[in-house]
């Protein structure tokens, strides 16, 4: 497995450790295994942001792995290769 990062937004800030608890805006995408088409988002109506403990399996193992790359107001993709195959 593992992950491709493609930086949007320049953040500034420090980087989250495990068992750190981490508040992220996600949306996915890949419907029918379709990368253009989104299936959910945390910005659409009635959604909020989404909180985990980073480190501690809450999540899939890409999210685990990626957010702990990001800094705080960091805007980026994460393709999670496991989810491409």
């Amino acid at each position: 497995m593992g992950f491709e990062k493609v930086i949007l937004q320049e953040g500034s800030g420090a980087m989250p450790t495990a068992g750190k608890s981490v508040t992220v805006h996600c949306t996915g995408y890949g419907k029918d295994r379709d990368l253009n088409v989104k299936f959910w988002s945390t910005k659409d109506p009635g959604q909020q942001p989404f909180t985990f403990t980073i480190g501690k399996g809450q999540v899939i193992k890409g999210w685990d792995e990626g957010v702990m790359t990001m800094v705080t107001t960091f805007c980026f993709i994460l393709l999670y290769f496991s989810l491409l195959t």
